[in-house]
């Protein structure tokens, strides 16, 4: 236990003729709370220790019991009369409930009555049947081997049977683990001499069980120490030291790394080499190419792939402890039932079980719904809300409509979505965890009562199985959840299934830009929080396409974390089910540009000011850049809705807002008003003004030409979110690259008082990132300060937010408080030399452009009064020239002239010199 063994196997003899054998399988298990026994056994003797037996922890005991062929074969073998006392035997432990598996080793006298054995098995109350090849060595002679072909044919029949009878074929299930996994995955042997050796009745050590007593693998001896054993033996470094990838004659074999170039026990004994002359080998080549047809023969051939490897996972992650980079796995010893399981659901499950009961911080949704949005929901629910963005807001539901979440968690997605279906619509949550679903339903009540009307149900079911009719769903949703699937192509037509023709799927969930690492994709850890199972965005496409999805359309696209060098990002996508097929009658239509030609899903080629005839539900699902003309050749008019940010009428007050206000999906304008992108009109005369989203009346200076007042605190909110996650987690000590990732994101406009927190949240993280000493709670309560700020302080107050964002995180660097007169001097006196080079610029105000000022400043002055470098070399290349109406063009030092001279001096000298100029 000291050396990590965790699985401890019993083999013969018959390790039940020992009196005492009981007590050591209850002292394996007191050693530790995961230690788990394994006895391979022929079964007749069960029945006297069953009572002992059943004291166990039966989740950490597995029997393997000995059949050598139906009744006339065994007894052969085993004596007359001994198939019978089996089969009581088995009888009896079906009863008792102990785990139980059924092991036969094939030769030429069993081997056509595997599937009947399987039968047998299920019988019996087996959880599953291994097979395990036969050794010539000892009693074994070559007059009992099969040709692997012959073992091949017989597996497969035994497979189907087992499907059909629910009982587990573990040399299939192993085999589907090394083949279904993600790309570049290389099984190379076995784990033998690595995680794995056995111990003989003579206290030798051997590499393992099937090698006892061959002299030349003698390891040592128990008196030695097995540590010491483990880590000194030239056998078993010999062993560990053995690859497929040394033997020329398995290198023109492309399916090597997939079987993991046969078993190494059977090589030595055929060839005193672990690697290169097992028999069986040609047996695991036929059972792959078996596994893979057989899945790809699971989905309808209906776009470009069938199946791609990574797309289905059977594999076992990797505990966090292993050591290993993920690249290398090792094939699951032969002669013992392999015990990992490939239930791709079990990790996952685990994990989120736990997260249900206490909430994990790092999996915590940044981007997910807050505030109004979220007041009639528990705390133990939005705590505990996992996931990468909020794809209620972007679906849109409808009242009266039928929405489906999948992975519902803890219920937040699905509690929005309540509110916004309403009482005549309908809401259904998914999950496979019960500890989730018992959170959810929990807090279903409160907000059942808040709403007036119950229209929510959770149900218990896997993504790849979903438990509900075909055609129900109007809407899927899905929050960071799909990532998680072992089998997302199946995951995906499942969707398809239960969507109504036309229906939407909008999912929330993480992708890369291409393969990530090995650690990562195989880690149990990172496959939890999502990473480990993220697709390539490409694939994800490709993907939704092979599954018959169309009009695919992305809503945002974020960065999301960065582990080791691998960037991921967050990315909600949307996708539609096809109508049955284009309907009404044909219309002229003319694509307006600006790209020289598109291609519609149902391929219709549009070139641009080409009139094109379609079908009118074809014509439907193009978007603006589409026209539709009339008999005349004019455009059709088409009655619009009524616009979203309609102002309410003038008598509507905070008062008469409902108490608990509907979810409102917000569509934020990246400038402008923030409600219809309209232009913000600003007066020094205040007047009080209703906020459109809180009710809440305000003196304020400035409001949208259409009338519309948001209020600092609804302009913020989610903004302010995004801002405290990325400054929180991110380790990068460049300034202007945090400045850069978090005005990525959308709920960061272009400008705001947002940008007032974002500067001391940056100063912060990047002084915390260089190594200054500062905590979590002091940057977040920086971001809080820099909240507080006002908008237009700029021209109302005669101070730059920015600039006093600045003055925020020097105070709480150098710790000022008003009774501290030489810190509070020094915080003053930078904030005011990062106001002077904000104030030297005439023009109206830029965020942008302000906030890189605050943070090239504070670079420069950091060493002088934080005695520490930071950093603010990036550069910023601005692109939003064209929205800003106040742009002062060249006068700008982010003009695109002025960063190429800074980028062609090549040095942060460029910046220190542009800077002096300015001040």
């Amino acid at each position: 236990m000291e050396a990590g063994c965790r699985l401890f196997y019993f083999t013969g003899g018959e390790p039940f003729v020992y009196p005492g054998f009981v007590e050591i399988l209850a002292r394996v298990q007191e050693l530790h709370p995961r230690a788990h026994a394994v006895v391979l056994t022929n079964g007749l003797l069960l029945e006297r220790w069953l009572s002992e037996l059943a004291g166990l922890d039966r989740e950490r005991l597995h029997l393997q019991v000995s059949l050598d062929g139906l009744e006339r074969e065994h007894d052969h073998l085993r004596g007359r009369g001994s198939f019978a006392a089996l089969a009581a035997s088995m009888r009896s432990v079906r009863s008792a409930g102990l785990p139980v598996t059924v092991s036969v080793a094939v030769n030429r006298v069993n081997v056509d009555q595997l599937p009947a054995l399987a039968r047998l098995a299920a019988s019996w109350g087996a959880a599953g049947l291994h097979v395990m090849y036969h050794f010539v060595r000892g009693r074994g002679t070559d007059a009992q081997f099969v040709p692997p072909e012959h073992i091949a044919a017989r597996m497969v029949e035994t497979g189907a049977v087992c499907a059909e009878l629910g009982l587990r074929f573990d040399n299939l299930e192993a085999l589907q683990a090394q083949v279904f996994t993600m790309p570049g995955t290389r099984h190379d042997l076995s784990g033998m001499g690595w995680e794995s050796l056995a111990i003989g009745p003579d206290g030798r050590v051997y590499p393992s069980p099937a090698l006892v007593r061959v002299a030349a693998l003698d390891c040592g001896g128990l008196d030695q120490g097995l540590t010491s054993v483990w880590r000194q033996s030239p056998v078993l470094a010999e062993a560990r030291r053995a690859s497929l990838a040394d033997d020329p004659d398995l290198a023109a074999d492309p399916l090597r790394f997939l079987t993991g170039g046969g078993d190494p026990d059977h090589s030595f004994v055929r060839g005193a080499s672990f690697v290169g002359h097992d028999p069986y080998l040609e047996l695991a080549n036929r059972l792959v190419l078996h596994l893979i047809a057989r899945e790809a023969g699971r989905y309808p051939d209906q776009g470009l792939f069938r199946l791609r490897m990574g797309d289905l996972r059977f594999d076992c992650p990797d505990g966090d402890e292993s050591g290993s980079d993920g690249s290398v796995s090792l094939t699951h010893c032969n002669c013992v039932v392999s015990l990992a399981g490939p239930d791709g659901h079990r990790s996952v499950r685990e994990f989120y079980g736990e997260a249900a009961r206490e909430a994990k911080r790092d999996i915590v949704n940044p981007f997910g719904p807050s505030g109004l949005e979220t007041t009639f929901i528990p705390d133990q629910s939005t705590e505990r809300s996992y996931g990468c963005g909020s794809p209620v807001r972007d679906a849109a539901p409808q009242p009266g409509e039928t929405l489906v979440d999948l992975g519902s968690g803890s219920g937040v997605e699905c509690f929005l979505a309540a509110a916004e279906v309403g009482p005549e619509g309908r809401v259904l949550g998914i999950d496979m965890t019960d500890d989730m679903l018992q959170l959810a339903i929990d807090s279903k009540k409160p907000v059942k009562e808040r709403l007036g009307y119950d229209n929510i149900e959770f149900r218990k079911g896997f993504l790849e199985a979903i438990p509900l009719e075909d055609g129900c769903a109007d809407v899927v949703i899905s929050n960071c959840v799909i990532n998680l699937s072992p089998d997302k192509r199946q995951t995906f037509l499942e969707i398809g299934r239960i969507l109504k023709p036309g229906g939407r799927l909008v999912v929330s969930d993480i992708v890369t830009d291409g393969r990530v690492a090995p650690s990562i994709r195989n880690s149990a850890r990172l496959r939890g929080e999502c990473l480990g199972g993220a697709m390539v965005q490409g694939d994800l496409m490709q993907m939704l396409e092979d599954c018959g999805f169309a009009g695919i359309f992305i809503h945002s696209r974020h960065p999301y974390r960065l582990v080791g060098g691998d960037r991921f990002f967050s990315l909600t996508y949307e996708a539609r089910k096809p109508a049955h097929g284009a309907t009404g009658d044909p219309v002229r239509v003319v694509y307006r540009g600006p790209h020289r030609a598109l291609v519609t899903e149902e391929g219709t080629v549009l070139e641009r000011g080409r009139i094109t005839t379609m079908a009118a539900s074809e014509a439907a699902r193009c978007d603006e850049s589409v026209f539709v003309l009339d008999d005349e050749g004019g455009v059709v008019n088409v009655e619009q809705e009524p616009c979203c940010c309609a102002s309410p009428p003038e008598e509507a007050t905070a008062a008469d807002a409902p108490r608990h206000p509907p979810v409102q999906p917000i569509v934020r304008h990246r400038s402008g008003c923030m409600l219809c992108g309209a232009e913000l009109v600003y007066d020094n005369q205040a007047r009080e003004q209703a906020c459109h989203f809180c009710g809440s009346r305000q003196q304020t200076n400035s409001r949208c030409r259409e009338g519309h007042f948001i209020c600092d605190r609804c302009h913020q909110e989610e903004g302010l979110e995004v801002i405290r996650h990325i400054c929180l987690e991110r380790s990068e000590q460049d300034m202007i690259r945090l400045l850069t990732i978090i005005r990525s994101h959308p709920a960061v406009p272009m400008h705001g008082p947002e940008h007032h927190a974002l500067v001391p949240g940056v100063i912060l993280a990047a002084f915390r990132n260089s190594g200054g000493r500062i905590s979590h709670e002091t940057i977040g309560a920086g971001i809080e300060r820099g909240a507080g700020i006002p908008g237009g302080a700029c021209g109302f107050w005669g101070s730059c937010g920015a600039a006093i964002g600045a003055g925020i995180a020097a105070s709480l660097i150098l710790d000022a408080t008003p009774l501290t007169p030489h810190p509070r001097q020094q915080a003053q006196e930078f904030g005011a030399r990062v106001l002077a080079a904000i104030g030297g610029i005439r023009g109206g105000r830029c965020c942008q452009r302000e906030t890189w000022l605050a943070l090239t400043t504070t670079a420069r002055l950091a060493p002088q009064y934080f005695g520490i470098s930071l950093r603010a070399d990036s550069v910023i290349h601005c692109s939003q020239y064209r929205q800003n109406r106040e742009c002062i063009g060249r006068r700008c030092p982010l003009w695109e002239h002025r960063q190429t001279e800074v980028e062609e001096d090549g040095s942060r000298l460029g910046l220190d010199v542009l800077q002096q100029r300015m001040l």
